[in-house]
């Protein structure tokens, strides 16, 4: 028969509250650690070294820039990738609140930024959606 020390069973019972204690934190700071990760990813990200569209749309903080794909073209293609100034997200932050708050919807592509308004409303900033 297997015999187990009082040391054993102690440092397995201490390593399975550590286990529980970890997870609980996890379960119960997931979103905080989130939002932390994220600020500190976009604080060390330097959007100009972005080259892939798709990677520049994919963060918040960024912006692809177009143009022409020619002097004489009227397409548009990704030219590069810039940070959004600090300014400009915090009015971003607002526009999108007060969209939501009066039952828009706020949409992003490539392009910009968007409050989507039932038929017949416009998006104003201060207001949000109204009746034309």
């Amino acid at each position: 028969m297997l015999k187990v020390s009082r040391r054993t069973i102690l440092i397995f019972s201490i390593f399975i509250l550590f286990v529980l204690a970890a997870s609980a934190y996890i379960y119960f700071y997931r979103s905080k650690t989130d939002i932390l990760l994220k600020q500190y990813i976009a604080k060390i990200t330097n959007c100009g070294n972005i080259t892939n569209e798709d990677e520049c749309f994919s963060r918040d903080f960024c912006q692809g820039i177009y143009g022409p794909s020619c002097p004489t073209c009227q397409d548009l293609e990704f030219k590069n990738c810039q940070r959004i100034p600090v300014k400009v997200l915090g009015e971003t932050a607002q526009q999108k609140n007060i969209c939501l708050q009066s039952n828009g919807r706020w949409y992003r592509n490539k392009l910009g930024n968007f409050c989507l308004c039932a038929a017949g409303d416009i998006f104003d900033k201060t207001r949000g959606c109204v009746s034309k």
